[in-house]
């Protein structure tokens, strides 16, 4: 076996030439496929609604924005200040000592809301 010949290595080239184009041909085509696909299911940000903004994201809770209380032997977690400020003078969960919490209970203690 000698030395190909310029017309084996043209028709090798040309093979060559028509692999890397079918190739390319069929990059572009899966490439154009999956850009539709991302347009037909993506939306960016600006194209949604406030009220689908609002479900893409969660708030971090911490147990120190908490008021924590033990009412019959459970605990109670109450997030509203005011809330939390009100079962203190009711007597629910009131951290008197217990002459004062009793005056709480029953109304009599300076500050009970009522």
């Amino acid at each position: 076996m000698g030395q190909p010949s310029s017309k084996d290595e043209m028709t090798i080239r040309h093979q060559f030439d028509r692999l890397c184009q079918m190739a390319l041909k069929g990059e572009a085509v899966n490439y154009y496929k999956h850009m539709d696909y991302r347009r037909k299911h993506e939306v960016t940000f600006s194209e949604l609604s406030e009220k689908e903004l609002s479900k893409l994201f969660t708030m971090d809770e911490y147990g120190t924005e908490y008021h924590h209380f033990e009412v019959h032997g459970y605990d109670i977690e109450v997030k509203n200040t005011l809330i939390a400020e009100t079962s203190h003078y009711k007597g629910g969960a009131c951290t008197y000592e217990s002459s004062e919490k009793d005056a709480c209970i029953n109304g009599t203690s300076f500050g009970c809301i009522y």
